[in-house]
């Protein structure tokens, strides 16, 4: 059985607070509390900030600007408001779980339909006007009148468990399970960065060199400190052998070539001649100038690409640290300036120092590590709001 309930009867809609300051200010510190905006994607989430949260979670939000009820959304977790996002907060809030809140929200976008526009806009006056049906539980007595009191809540979310299974089970099949297989087969379930790693990626402001000079990369309070080193001096740097199509073999063995796309390879040979081992880094010195690849399976280089052998011990999280600081020199050239073997081999990379003056390979290790769990962090989210965006697309 289901009656009429104006929305204003279940929700009291109010404005949600925000922080007064600009977003490079608002996003100036990284974290994990969403900000909502006007956004119709991402369940309204324009980003993360570390800030305090201004709103519970357990609320729907809508944006009463353009798009209607395409902003409306579910909020889960606790978050920072942002001008023109609205809060829906149940009068009956023991009550209004996720998946009635799911419910209502279906309920609320059938009544409400489209059209809406920067002329017409969906404001909170307007969504307490509204009217929805809701299940109730039937009264013995004919002359009941019914009240919020009488919602059916159960009806519900078993209404809305029902529709989320089939879809919340193909997403969990597809890329969900092979996103969460990815990370068991990595050892990347622990993604949470620790005291030391918040430590880590606090250094990443300014930078100074051994010299006092200011450089681009990471440092601040003067913990970490910066030096030049010749790229000779920590890679044997080799140039790849030419090797044309017509004299290729058929095989699966990695050519690189000079590309931008699929690690550098841009073949798979069987020629045995000129092969690199693996555990080195190609870089284009011609065409896709200054595109820079760790290789771990042996491999043959064009003469477009050089290869670079580490001097000191291999460590994939201090190479990805240097392939970094590589990139970096790579601006000055171009298809035009080709970066040859002798540029190459006097290049100065920038590298952080121990107060001895020494390359300070565990803080490259740290800060890669803490990146690194930084972007799992992202993807799980990803993950996390795919999923939440298959219960939010549920209609009823």
């Amino acid at each position: 059985m289901f009656k009429t309930f104006k929305v204003g009867e279940l929700f009291d809609i109010h404005p949600t607070n925000a922080y007064k300051m600009k977003n490079d200010e608002l996003f100036a510190t990284a974290g994990t509390t969403p900000v909502l905006s006007n956004s119709s994607v991402n369940n309204g989430i324009g980003g993360y900030c570390g800030l305090t949260p201004t709103e519970p979670g357990g609320i729907i939000t809508f944006s009463d600007t353009t798009t209607g009820t395409d902003t409306m959304f579910y909020q889960p977790n606790s978050f920072i408001g942002y001008p023109h996002v609205q809060g829906m907060y149940p009068h009956q809030s023991d009550k209004w779980n996720e998946k009635c809140c799911l419910y209502v929200i279906s309920c609320i976008r059938k009544s409400a339909g489209n059209g809406w526009n920067y002329a017409v806009k969906f404001n909170r006056a307007l969504v307490k006007e509204l009217f929805v049906e809701l299940p109730v539980i039937e009264s013995p007595d004919p002359d009941h009148e019914y009240t919020v009191d009488d919602i059916d809540w159960q009806y519900m979310q078993d209404r809305i468990a029902e529709l989320e299974q089939d879809r919340i089970a193909e997403l969990e099949q597809d890329r969900i399970a092979e996103l969460d297989a990815y990370l068991k087969a990595t050892g990347l379930e622990d993604y949470t960065l620790t005291e030391e790693d918040k430590e880590v990626l606090s250094l990443s402001s300014e930078a100074v060199s051994d010299e006092g000079d200011a450089l681009e990369t990471d440092r601040r309070d003067g913990k970490v400190r910066f030096g030049k080193f010749k790229a000779s001096d920590l890679f044997d740097i080799k140039k790849g052998k030419r090797l044309t199509k017509a004299d290729m073999t058929k095989g699966d063995i990695n050519f690189i070539g000079s590309t931008a796309t699929n690690n550098g390879v841009t073949a798979k040979i069987g020629n045995t001649e000129y092969l690199h081992p693996g555990y080195t880094i190609t870089v284009s010195y011609n065409g896709s100038v200054g595109e820079v690849f760790l290789q771990e399976e042996h491999f043959w280089a064009s003469d477009d690409v050089n290869v670079w052998y580490p001097k000191f011990k291999f460590n994939t999280k201090v190479i990805e640290y240097m392939m970094t600081a590589i990139k970096k020199c790579r601006e000055k050239y171009n298809y035009a300036a080709k970066w040859t073997l002798d540029k190459m081999q006097n290049e100065m990379l920038t590298l952080p120092i121990t107060p001895d003056g020494d390359i300070d390979f565990d803080y490259m290790e740290r800060y890669i590590r803490a990146i690194e769990k930084m972007t799992i962090a992202d993807v799980v989210k990803y993950r996390d709001q795919e999923l939440y965006a298959a219960k939010q697309a549920v209609c009823y």
